[in-house]
């Protein structure tokens, strides 16, 4: 394996340097981009643009499009100052490397009322209102409580996260992820299914590989990271922009390639390889990215190391965005992404530390999806804008389970979970004045659902559906500046789901945000929200003594929560920001069973499964409240640290009457990760770094097994009176990586290397608890030990 990345480093190496061989020098990069208005996401002309602590100085001023160019960059992190009248300042960082021109959008922040005074003789603009950090701040302003703007470097720069922005979340408070395998994220005790992505403004259930109808996560992301631009993640009292979520929202955006020179990419991890380029291909500003990536598992097995499995996954992605602005007709944006996937697990024998196999039984997966996208936005005005986006995702899941102990398991099972769906939506964003701005908007998406899931030799359906079902939303938002330290969010939303009379809402949202003083906003949010049953649940069917089946599972309604919260934002010092959040949550319309059971959907999301059962009614309830803590220390001095902290609580309520605690009650989360910088070279234009991550969490709440019923069955049996009543260990993993980024004194070519060790202290974390047949012994399946990736990067 050694040999491999030590061929593929130097073939990059000479093939970078071959592009550029040519007499360039780039000892000094550029820096370009667009100074917006972050509400009507129109240029703003005239704001001064600063490259701060450096000397000379480097300034520029944005054109009629809010356009801006700074020449003569050293490489390195840099903070960019903009200044504009009757704007708030904004400071901004970059990392800027020789192999790729840095291009950037710069959001500014209106001011309600005009505490600006100028000083002609520097030309620059002072703020005497309140102070903004721009690190403090979302990307949308609509999005004014319990929310976190990422980007992609913070998605790569977080140890652990395997470039993947679920698990970079992880690291806030709150947050915590139940398999090291994947990704399912919960969110202040919810469950994973509960979460919604956003691509483009897109709603995508799941955007992973391997991904399964009624989950919200997976292995391996499709989502490319090095094509993300900046982006928020909302978990609590959520805008009214947003529909059929309760637990969180991904809200992604997809960056534009850059529309003036061409600039390529190759990257290899222990997990796979990917390439790609971006660049103009039309005079106007036209522009195009695309990224693809496949896996590389079979060459890691076969140099011998532990992935966990024995199964080698295959997959390959594409992602892509195309921007084409028009002079009068507006921006048009191509976007898709796509991924094939196959995998075989086959039970080897008798181990039960393989953390994907099922005992006796052989599973072929083969899942395909794809997301295309065209979306317009024209400006009415300069304060007014109108975006339109139609899309088309398909969604293409089959599996076969053959066994290999036939006395113990159905010998032979089917799932063929098929869909396409057609969307249209359309939003108006206007803002009349600086103080009040409202956006509404409107969403179609029509479902073309096929399932058929079937035990072949019992020639019996297990779900079915042939269905075309619309979901529709609509919603209407307004935020409105009482002052410049007074702001106040306000919004409903809609929704109808035509597979039954039992999933529509109409959901109040509100946030206030109160600056109470130049450093310190105080937020309090309320919002009541509703998700649709999954298709897993909705479809299955259970076949009767009399040859039919009970489809009572298509009438379950939505499930509804409502949120509470209350945040503290401060801005300690230059370089220091602390978030504090004490929320409530309150879920209900949850399914349970009819007959007295506790067993309920709240706890959905652990391990995947869903209870193969009908007979369900709407009447479960959750409740959950908890407090949450970060310091987080920006990047400065070559340093940066965040560290967090969550006691939370998360309980339910079955058709038992008996409150319990969830399968994510995990009590309490702790997260920190630091990260150092050390310049080096002559010229300083190369870095050594290091960061480390270390997380715990209270053990995940599991429902024992009745082992000696277990053994007289022959499969597990669990004491379903005491669920939830006994916990796994507590959860511990340490992460480090050491890595370099070079930059090649004269051409346009940089190199990034790290080695990246997950659980370095080889913790020996609880997964499941399990009844094993062969051995007639309960076992505990255990999450990653010690887990190596090996990554280089090449831009050119």
């Amino acid at each position: 394996m050694r040999n491999i990345y030590t061929l593929v480093f130097i073939v990059c190496w000479c093939f970078g340097g071959q592009i550029y061989a040519q007499n360039i020098t780039i000892k000094q990069q550029v820096i370009r981009g667009y100074v917006v208005d972050r509400t009507t996401e129109n240029g703003i002309k005239g704001a001064f643009v600063e490259l701060l602590n450096h000397s000379p100085r480097i300034t520029a001023i944005s054109d009629e499009n809010g356009a801006f160019n700074l020449e003569g960059i050293p490489v390195g992190r840099q903070r960019i100052r903009v200044e504009y009248q009757g704007y708030y300042e904004t400071i901004q960082e970059e990392l800027v490397v020789s192999g790729k021109q840095t291009v950037v959008t710069i959001l500014m922040d209106e001011e309600a009322e005009s505490f600006i005074t100028i000083e002609a003789d520097r030309s620059t603009i002072k703020d005497k209102g309140r102070f903004r950090n721009e690190k403090m701040e979302t990307i949308d302003e609509m999005n004014p409580i319990s929310a976190r703007a990422f980007n992609v470097e913070e998605v790569s720069k977080y140890v652990g996260g395997f470039n993947d922005p679920a698990r970079m979340i992880t690291n806030f408070p709150g947050m915590f992820n139940i398999d090291d395998s994947q990704n399912f994220i919960v969110s202040r005790g919810n469950s994973p299914y509960g979460m919604q992505w956003m691509i483009e403004g897109v709603p995508v259930e799941n955007p992973h590989h391997f991904a399964t109808m009624g989950n919200t996560g997976g292995i391996f992301p499709l989502i490319n990271t090095n094509l993300l631009d900046n982006s928020d993640f909302v978990n609590g009292a959520l805008a009214a922009q947003y529909a059929n979520v309760y637990s969180g929202v991904f809200d992604v955006n997809l960056r534009k390639g850059n529309n003036t020179q061409h600039e390529f990419q190759l990257q290899l991890s222990s997990f796979g390889f990917d390439v790609m380029a971006e660049g103009p291909f039309k005079k106007g500003g036209a522009s195009y990215v695309v990224g693809a990536r496949t896996g590389i598992f079979d060459l890691i097995q076969l140099a011998g190391i532990d992935i966990g499995t024995n199964a080698a996954p295959h997959y390959y992605d594409l992602n892509f965005k195309v921007e084409i602005p028009t002079k009068k007709m507006g921006k048009f944006s191509f976007f898709g992404i796509g991924g094939l996937s196959d995998v075989a697990l086959l039970n080897e024998g008798i181990d039960t530390s393989d953390i994907f196999s099922e005992q006796g039984v052989d599973l072929y997966i083969n899942a395909n999806f794809g997301l295309l996208g065209v979306k317009h936005q024209k400006f009415l005005d300069k304060q007014t804008y109108i975006k339109t986006t139609l899309s088309y995702l398909l969604e293409d899941y089959r599996s076969q389970r053959d066994t290999i102990y036939p006395d113990s398991i159905v010998p032979y099972f089917s799932v063929k979970n098929f869909r396409q769906r057609i969307g249209l939506s359309s939003v108006l964003n206007k803002k009349i004045t600086p103080k009040f701005t409202f956006r509404t908007g409107i969403h179609a998406y029509l479902h073309f659902i096929s399932i058929w899931d079937r035990w072949l030799q019992r020639d019996e359906t297990h779900s079915r559906a042939n269905d075309i079902q619309l979901l529709a939303s609509g919603f209407f938002q307004a935020r409105y500046k009482f002052s410049p330290r007074f702001v106040i969010t306000l919004g409903v939303q809609g929704m109808y789901w035509t597979l039954n009379k039992n999933s529509w809402a109409i959901e109040p949202r509100v946030a206030l945000n109160w600056y109470i003083a130049a450093r310190h906003k105080l937020s309090l949010g309320y919002g009541w929200h509703s998700k649709i049953q999954s298709f897993t649940m909705s479809f299955f069917v259970q076949k009767q003594s009399d040859g039919s089946y009970d489809e009572s599972n298509r009438e379950l309604g939505a499930t509804r929560s409502h949120h509470l919260v209350l945040s503290y934002d401060a801005y300690l010092a230059k370089y220091w920001g602390l978030r504090a959040n004490i929320y409530a949550l309150y879920n209900t319309n949850i399914p349970v069973l009819k007959t007295p059971s506790s067993i309920s959907l709240a706890n959905h999301g652990a391990f995947s499964l869903y209870p193969e059962l009908v007979g369900w009614e709407s009447t479960g309830e959750g409740f959950g409240y908890g407090a949450e803590l970060s310091i987080e220390k920006f990047f400065s001095q070559g340093y940066y640290g965040v560290l967090s902290g969550a006691y939370q609580r998360a309980l339910y309520k079955g058709s038992d009457q008996i409150w319990r605690s969830s399968a994510f009650d995990v009590q309490y989360i702790a997260n920190i990760v630091v990260g150092k910088e050390f310049k080096i070279g002559k010229k300083k234009r190369n870095v050594l770094y290091t960061d480390v991550r270390f997380n715990v969490h209270g053990g995940l709440p599991y429902t024992p097994i009745d082992l000696e019923a277990s053994r007289a069955a022959g499969e597990e049996v669990l004491l379903m009176d005491q669920a939830y009543s006994e916990r796994l260990g507590i959860y511990k993993r340490l992460d480090l990586r050491l890595g370099a980024r070079f930059n090649h004194r004269k051409k346009r070519i940089s190199h990034h290397i790290y080695i990246e060790i997950l659980n370095v202290a080889n913790f020996k974390n609880d997964l499941q608890v399990k009844y094993n047949p062969s051995t007639e012994m309960i076992e505990r399946a255990k999450q990653f030990g010690f887990l190596p990736n090996l990554y280089y990067q090449l831009r050119f």
